[in-house]
C-alpha cells in the first residue's frame, strides 16, 4: 500500500504521512492515479449535492471546481500556467523549455488558466442546472436535466478518471523532454504499471456508467480523453522533444475540460 499512499501524497492534499519515496517511487505510484481521480471525483460529487442545496447551480459549480483545484493543493494548475507561458513565448524548443522552467508567471499563463477554467465551470453548470430539477429516476438521456443529484458524484467520477486518463496517455505515448519528475512518470508507465493503471482506469468508468441514466456520456468523456491525449503528444513532440511534469500536469486540467465538455454535449443530444 505504499505506492497508494506516495500517489495520495503527491497528487493530493490529503494527509497521508511521509513516505519516502523518491522520484523513481514516485513514478512508479502513477498506477494508482484512477483511484485517486475516483475518490477525488465522488467527493466533489458529494460536495456538489450538499452545495446545489444551498447555492445557484453556478455558484456550485465554481465552489466545486476551486474544491477540485484545492484537493490537488493547485498541482496541476501550476503545469498549466507554465505551459501557457511556454507556448506564448515561441522561439525553438531549447527556449520553450527554459521558459517552462522560468517561475514568472505571463500573460500566457494568465490566459490559459482564465480559458481552461472558465470553460470548465460552464461544463459543470449545464449538469447542475438540471441536477435540480430532475429526479433521480430519470433513465434517459433527453437532455443534460436527466441527471439527478444523487448521480452527481458519478459524473464527476467519470470527468475525472478521464482526465487522469489523459495524463496516462500522454505519458504511454511520449518520450521525456527532459530529466525530471515527469520522466520518472513517463519511464514507469511504459511497462505493466501502465497496463494497470488503465485496468483500474477502465474499472471505475465501466462502474460511472452502470450508475449513471446511460452509459453513451461516459464513452464521450472517454473518446474526448483518447482525442486530448493524442493532442497533448503531438504538441509536447513539437514544442519540447517529448512531454514533462508540466506537460503532464496540464494534460490533468486540459482533460477535465474536455471530458466534461464531451459529457454534457452528449447528454444534451
Amino acid at each position: 500500500m505504499k505506492g497508494l499512499r506516495t500517489a495520495f501524497g503527491f497528487f493530493t492534499v490529503i494527509p497521508v504521512g511521509a513516505t519516502g519515496a523518491g522520484l523513481a517511487g514516485i513514478g512508479a505510484a502513477g498506477l494508482w492515479l484512477p483511484v485517486v481521480a475516483a475518490l477525488l471525483g465522488g467527493a466533489e460529487g458529494l460536495a456538489a449535492w450538499g452545495l446545489l442545496k444551498i447555492f445557484s447551480p453556478a455558484v456550485a459549480a465554481a465552489l466545486v471546481l476551486t474544491l477540485a483545484l484545492l484537493l490537488t493543493g493547485l498541482h496541476h494548475t501550476d503545469g498549466l500556467a507554465d505551459l501557457g507561458d511556454a507556448v506564448m513565448a515561441g522561439g525553438d524548443r531549447t527556449r520553450r523549455l527554459a521558459v517552462l522552467k522560468d517561475r514568472t508567471t505571463g500573460a500566457g499563463a494568465v490566459t490559459a488558466l482564465i480559458l481552461v477554467y472558465l470553460v470548465t465551470w460552464a461544463a459543470l453548470t449545464a449538469p447542475f442546472t438540471g441536477a435540480i430539477t430532475s429526479t433521480d429516476t430519470e433513465k434517459t438521456w433527453g437532455g443534460a436535466a436527466d441527471i439527478g443529484l444523487s448521480q452527481l458524484p458519478w459524473m464527476l467520477i467519470a470527468a475525472e478518471v478521464s482526465a487522469r486518463l489523459v495524463l496516462l496517455l500522454t505519458a504511454m505515448m511520449s518520450r521525456p523532454s527532459h530529466e525530471g519528475s515527469g520522466s520518472a512518470f513517463i519511464d514507469c508507465l511504459k511497462g505493466w504499471r501502465g497496463a494497470v493503471a488503465l485496468l483500474l482506469t477502465a474499472a471505475a468508468l465501466a462502474a460511472a456508467s452502470i450508475y449513471l441514466p446511460d452509459p453513451k456520456p461516459v464513452l464521450a468523456a472517454v473518446s474526448a480523453a483518447l482525442l486530448t491525449a493524442a493532442a497533448m503528444t503531438l504538441a509536447a513532440k513539437r514544442w519540447f522533444g517529448g512531454a514533462n511534469g508540466d506537460v503532464l500536469g496540464a494534460a490533468v486540467e486540459i482533460g477535465r475540460m474536455t471530458a466534461l465538455l464531451a459529457f454534457v454535449a452528449c447528454a444534451s443530444n
